[in-house]
């Protein structure tokens, strides 16, 4: 269960935000349409899971405002979404763009499509279409909401639900100008505790407020809260405080003008190559299982490193547009560290830090916040090698996997 949680979340860490649209920091957020209301007595399983799986779409007005150390922002979204899926149409309202923001990114008039394994998201600020495909993971062993429930009614603890709560399950592409060590889903399995705190009204609808903590100290998650629709077990509002990657991070998700199992039109969960002018230009991104499938689809030299005999290939990713992009993750199998193995086409900023050499070529380490990192550029390509947490080996095990790189491209 340990290994199937870590390998769900770094799959979506690598893959992790398509897009980000930054809008005006919001006041007041934190209590849309919130009162309170009573109590009532939780459902059975049985009952729950029952009413849980009567639901099949889910259209609503979807308000996202995440803090990270202090600072704001909020995203607003139309979803229309197929719950238990990874398939849903979503727009973007109420665009405000600021310096935060990084593409690929979708503006006011733009859209993203996720159905199956495939997503396509359309900004037409920059007219870019990109495209994505990624390997899909079995989450059969995932903790319910309806289990969620039990655990209340029963008092004991569950392994918390492995779709980081709060977070866009929507994936992203690695960027071509850092290894996003800082990833906001970096956010650890393990068992929580979950209390019931009786009923309460949000945007109209009835919900058990369940209340989640971490049964073990060293998990990233601080707290969590879910407000969990009584009709149907579906979380209409979220709060999640976690800290990932030595950053603190909360998230309030809020959905309002819920309509519960409506009809969407065919086509809704499918790109209508009308919606796309004929001059956008088309960005395509991969992941991939093996080493060996990215090594095949990149015109990059993807390296065969050496690594410590513990770690194994998480997941590979490919950008295929200029400038393209390959990224190779390893996970430890018993701790929390991770290697990145990252590919750049073209020369980047490699003159800052503490000389090392890597085989024949003069590199530089560098270390930010809990990241340390070598990278070096030859033949108009750059390779990074990194590792997180810092503190969880010797920089020489680091070193070693770099010049593994260095000798094998």
């Amino acid at each position: 269960m340990y290994r199937l949680t870590r390998k769900l979340f770094s799959l979506r860490e690598v893959v992790r935000v398509v897009v980000v649209v930054i809008l005006v920091t919001a006041s007041g957020c934190s209590a849309i349409g919130s009162s309170s209301s009573g109590s009532a007595e939780l459902p059975s399983e049985a009952e729950a899971t029952e009413r849980y799986a009567s639901l099949d779409t889910v259209n609503a007005t979807v308000t996202t405002v995440r803090t990270r150390n202090d600072k704001t922002t909020t995203i607003v979204t139309q979803k229309r979404e197929r719950v238990r899926s990874f398939a849903y149409f979503e727009r973007v309202i109420s665009v405000t763009k600021t310096k935060e923001t990084r593409p690929p990114r979708v503006g006011e008039g733009g859209f993203i499509i996720a159905n199956g394994s495939r997503l396509v998201s359309y900004d037409p600020e920059s007219n870019e279409l990109h495209r994505m495909s990624f390997q899909t993971t079995d989450s059969a062993t995932e903790t319910t909401y309806p289990e969620l429930l039990a655990a209340a009614k029963s008092n004991r603890p569950v392994s918390q639900p492995t779709s980081t709560p709060g977070i866009s399950p929507l994936p992203v592409v690695p960027r071509e100008d850092e290894s996003g060590e800082n990833s906001s889903a970096a956010y650890r399995g393990g068992n929580v505790t979950v209390v019931y705190n009786g009923t309460e009204t949000i945007a109209g609808r009835e919900t058990y407020r369940l209340e989640i903590a971490p049964a073990n100290e060293d998990m990233s998650l601080r707290s969590q809260t879910l407000w969990l629709d009584t009709e149907f077990l579906f979380p209409i509002k979220r709060q999640t405080s976690f800290v990932a990657n030595g950053d603190d991070y909360e998230y309030l998700v809020t959905y309002r003008n819920v309509t519960f199992n409506p009809t969407f039109e065919p086509g809704t969960f499918q790109l209508d190559p009308q919606e796309v002018p004929d001059d956008a230009q088309q960005v395509q991104f991969n992941t991939y299982e093996s080493r060996a499938a990215l090594a095949d689809a990149a015109s990059l030299p993807v390296p065969n490193p050496n690594m410590p005999a513990e770690f194994e290939l998480d997941v590979a990713s490919h950008r295929s547009t200029d400038p393209e992009v390959a990224m190779l993750r390893y996970e430890s199998t018993s701790t929390d560290t991770h290697y990145r193995i990252g590919i750049l086409n073209g020369t980047r900023n490699t003159t800052t830090g503490t000389p090392v050499q890597v085989g024949e070529y003069e590199a530089r380490q560098t270390q930010t916040n809990r990241t340390v990192r070598i990278s070096w550029s030859v033949n108009r390509t750059t390779y990074y090698v990194s590792r997180f947490p810092a503190d969880t080996a010797d920089d020489s095990t680091l070193l070693r996997v770099a010049r593994s790189v260095a000798r094998t491209t």
